[in-house]
Parts: C-alpha cells; structure tokens; sequence
C-alpha cells in the first residue's frame, strides 16, 4: 500500500483579511500514476465530507494530493484540482474565527508512557448547528450528543473512502498508524481553540 498525504485548502475572513487554511489527511492507498482519476475521486470525496460541517464563511479553495512514503525530495505531487463555492452548515451560533472541533479517531494501540493514540483532526466551522448555547460555542458548555452528528458523518465519511467500488483508501497516520475499526470516530465534547498558522 502507498502512502498518501491531501491538504483540503479553505478561506475565512479573519481580522478583516482573507485567511487561508487547510486539512491535511494522510491514507493508506493502492498505487496509481500521477494524473490518475483516482486521485481526484478521493479530493471530491473529501470536500463533499466537509463542506456540510463548514457555514457559508469558509470558501473551498483547492486541494493537492501528492505521495507521502519517501523522503521529500522524492515524494511528488500527484494531482492539483481547485474548487469554489462555500460550506452548507445551517448555523444560528458563531464561533470565534479560531475555535475548532475536535474530531479524533482511537488507533487502538498506546504510547511509551500508556496513553492512548489518537488520529485527531481540528475542525475551524466558523459556527454552531442550529439551537447550540453561545455557552456551547465559547467552550464553557459541553456539546450536545444530538449537535455532534454532522461531524460523527464526516468522521465516518473520511475514515475509509473509496473513489471507485474495490478501491478504498483507509485514512492514516503520517507514521502509518490507522483507526482501529471502520467507523470509530468521535467529536470532543468540547470546542478548542487553534490558532492560525502562517508557513
């Protein structure tokens, strides 16, 4: 199996100015070429599993998927594809530009000190489903079990994609480490706060 690195690119309004931002996913996947369909199948995926858990201020932008098991002068951009239109989250409560949802996935192994091993992907929404407390998306309350379906389908969604049926791309750690079962996925119980990275 290749290793595979995706970087989902969005845009917020952040301090008056335009700011970009990205989800990196790292899978487990069967060997194709640079410029295989393949390729863009699974970046359609990946955006169609995050635009409902983003609201209309997030803008998609593009995403490049390039090979991840080398070093990197030998890993290689396989596929380059832009994408336009907002998230579809129907929201009533904003969020502060840098609070996230946590979403993490158990890989059923422990680490020298005997702590579980998470895959954990922050999520910037931008907002709240519908009826979530200001309480709620400022992080003093904790998210409702019934608020925290769109992201436990996302999580679901991207655990295992497969652009073409016998094809599946299982989502991973960059050291290779995988979910232990299909559908594991949870949210955190409370938002965080990430801060904005620039490169």
């Amino acid at each position: 199996m290749a290793l595979y690195a995706v970087s989902i690119e969005k845009e917020t309004t952040y301090h008056g100015q335009p700011e970009r931002f990205s989800n990196i996913y790292y899978f487990q996947g069967p060997e194709f070429q640079a410029g295989d369909a393949n390729y863009k199948r699974v970046c359609d995926a990946l955006v169609a599993a995050e635009r409902p858990i983003h609201n209309g201020e997030v803008q998609f932008k593009m995403a490049r998927i390039w090979s991840a098991g080398g070093t990197a002068l030998q890993n290689v951009t396989l596929g380059m594809f832009d994408y336009v239109g907002p998230g579809t989250m129907e929201a009533t409560i904003l969020t502060h530009a840098e609070t996230a949802v946590l979403v993490e996935w158990e890989c059923g192994r422990a680490n020298i000190l005997g702590r579980k091993v998470y895959l954990r992907k922050y999520i910037r929404s931008q907002a709240m489903p519908p009826f979530v407390a200001e309480s709620v998306a400022r992080g003093k309350t904790a998210l409702p079990a019934d608020k925290k379906a769109i992201w436990k389908t996302y999580a679901d969604k991207v655990q295992l994609i497969e652009p073409v049926v016998g094809t599946a791309f299982v989502l991973c750690s960059p050291s290779n480490r995988t979910p232990k079962a299909s559908n594991n996925g949870f949210v955190n119980d409370f938002v965080v706060s990430r801060e904005f990275r620039r490169n």
